[in-house]
């Protein structure tokens, strides 16, 4: 007896009856011998070419139909990018600042006849923390602030905050 039909004596010892065990192992050594004796038929050779080229026309559908899937995908990508850059310009040019450049070329006659002065107390409000920051950021320059726990980043925060304060209104 070889090694596997000792392991197969323990294993089915574990589980049967001495007598049980016995017939069940002689069950299963018979069946192998009815397998061994009547091996499978080979299939045709012709039989064999007709399925390999199914397989192989099979996998060049499915390696052509992923390449067209990654390219609608970076096309896709593409798309939602130019029409972002879009949005953004077309926003850009909508909303962008129409004030003059210098002071130079506004004229006197809206300078004289136009009262500087804030009406809205939110803009107020506003103008006074860009001017605090303002002040922070050049006594940070300086060194002379003296708040050493205050980092450029919260300035930063600080700053990105008051811009999205003035386009909300």
């Amino acid at each position: 007896m070889n090694n596997k039909d000792e392991n197969l004596k323990e294993l089915l010892n574990k589980f049967y009856a001495e007598a049980e065990a016995a017939k069940a192992e002689e069950d299963i050594l018979r069946g192998e011998q009815i397998i061994a004796d009547n091996p499978a038929p080979r299939p045709d050779a012709q039989q064999m070419r007709f399925v390999k080229l199914q397989v192989n026309a099979e996998l060049k559908r499915t390696a052509k139909t992923e390449k067209l899937s990654r390219w609608r995908w970076a096309l896709t990508a593409a798309a939602g990018i130019v029409i972002a850059a879009g949005l953004v310009f077309v926003h850009n040019y909508q909303f962008r600042d129409e004030r003059p450049a210098s002071i130079a070329e506004i004229p006197k006659a809206n300078v004289e006849d136009s009262d500087f002065s804030f009406d809205d107390t939110e803009l107020e409000l506003l103008a006074a923390d860009i001017e605090a920051v303002e002040d922070e950021i050049l006594a940070l320059q300086l060194g002379e602030n003296g708040t050493e726990w205050i980092s450029a980043d919260d300035i930063e925060i600080e700053l990105l905050e008051i811009n999205e304060d003035f386009w909300k209104g």
